[in-house]
C-alpha cells in the first residue's frame, strides 16, 4: 500500500504539479533563485492552503528556513484585517515594551500579548545589532507572532513565526516550548509543537518520489512503513532530510540515465 498524505491525493498531485511547473518558470527568474526550487514550491504550496496570491508570499511575504514556514508581520496584520478581526498596539508600548490587544470578529474572543525588552535579554536578543537599532520594531515583530499564533491559528497554519524566531528555533529546537510556557502564565495557553514534517514538505517527498522508478517507489515506501511512518506528516525533520536527500540523488541518476540514453538513440538514427 502506498502511503498518502490526504484521501483525495489524486486531486493534490494534479495541484502539485501546476504548483511545480510554476516553480520551474519562476526560477528563470534571478530575484527568485536564491530561495531555491525548494523554497518557491514550499512557500507556494503554503500560499495555496492560506488563500494567500503566490507573489505576495514569494516577495517578503513567506520565509523559508529549513524547510519551516515563517511570515512577515505585515503580511500577518493583513491577513488578520483582511478576515474582519482587529489587532491595536497599547499607548504604553514604546522602546522597551510592545503590547499588542487582539479580537476576534467571529466569536468575540479576546487576547493580550507583550514582549519586553527583559524578555528579549533572557531570551539573549537584546545585544544583536538590529535589535540595538530597531528596538520597537523588534519588540512589536516578536509580540505579534506571539499573537498570531495563539489568537489566529487558523490564519497561519504553522506559519506563525517570523525570520529571526525559525533561525532560533532550528538552531536550538527549544525557543518555541520557551516561549509558549512563558505565555502560558500569561494567558493560560499553550502552543502543542508538531513532531513531524510540514504538509508541504510531504508535498516536496512527493515530487521527487514521482519522478523514480516505480520499484524504487515502493521500496521506499515499505521502508518508510517499517519505521512506523504511516503518513509522510509522521517523518521527523532528521528522517525527512535524509530522505529528500537520498530521492534527489535517485532523481539526478535517474535524469541522467534519460539523457545518456537520448544520446545513443541520437546516434543511431
Amino acid at each position: 500500500m502506498t502511503i498518502t498524505t490526504t484521501s483525495d491525493f489524486t486531486n493534490q498531485l494534479a495541484e502539485f504539479d501546476k504548483i511545480q511547473d510554476t516553480c520551474k518558470k519562476i526560477l528563470q527568474t534571478k530575484h527568485y533563485q536564491k530561495l531555491g526550487e525548494e523554497g518557491v514550491h514550499i512557500i507556494m504550496a503554503k500560499s495555496k492552503a492560506l488563500g494567500i496570491h503566490p507573489f505576495e508570499a514569494l516577495n517578503g511575504g513567506f520565509y523559508v528556513v529549513q524547510g519551516k514556514v515563517g511570515m512577515s508581520t505585515e503580511m500577518m496584520a493583513a491577513l488578520v484585517r483582511q478576515r474582519g478581526h482587529s489587532i491595536t498596539k497599547d499607548p504604553k508600548s514604546n522602546n522597551e515594551l510592545c503590547i499588542l490587544r487582539g479580537k476576534r470578529a467571529d466569536n468575540g474572543d479576546e487576547w493580550i500579548c507583550s514582549f519586553s525588552k527583559e524578555d528579549a535579554l533572557a531570551a539573549g536578543l537584546w545585544g544583536s545589532a538590529t535589535w540595538k537599532k530597531y528596538p520597537a520594531v523588534m519588540l512589536y515583530n516578536r509580540c505579534m507572532s506571539m499573537l498570531f499564533r495563539q489568537l489566529f491559528p487558523d490564519l497561519s497554519l504553522g506559519a506563525g513565526y517570523v525570520e529571526d524566531e525559525l533561525r532560533e528555533i532550528t538552531r536550538t529546537g527549544e525557543y518555541a516550548q520557551k516561549q509558549d510556557v512563558k505565555q502560558l502564565d500569561m494567558a493560560e495557553c499553550v502552543e502543542v509543537k508538531k513532531e513531524g514534517i510540514e504538509q508541504e514538505e510531504a508535498f516536496l517527498i512527493e515530487s521527487f518520489l514521482k519522478q523514480t522508478p516505480l520499484e524504487y517507489q515502493e521500496k521506499l515506501n515499505d521502508w518508510l512503513k517499517k519505521k512506523g511512518y504511516s503518513a509522510l506528516t509522521d517523518m521527523p525533520r532528521e528522517v525527512f532530510e535524509e530522505v529528500l536527500t537520498k530521492l534527489k540523488i535517485k532523481v539526478a541518476a535517474v535524469k541522467q540515465a534519460a539523457m545518456i540514453t537520448e544520446e545513443e538513440e541520437a546516434e543511431a538514427a
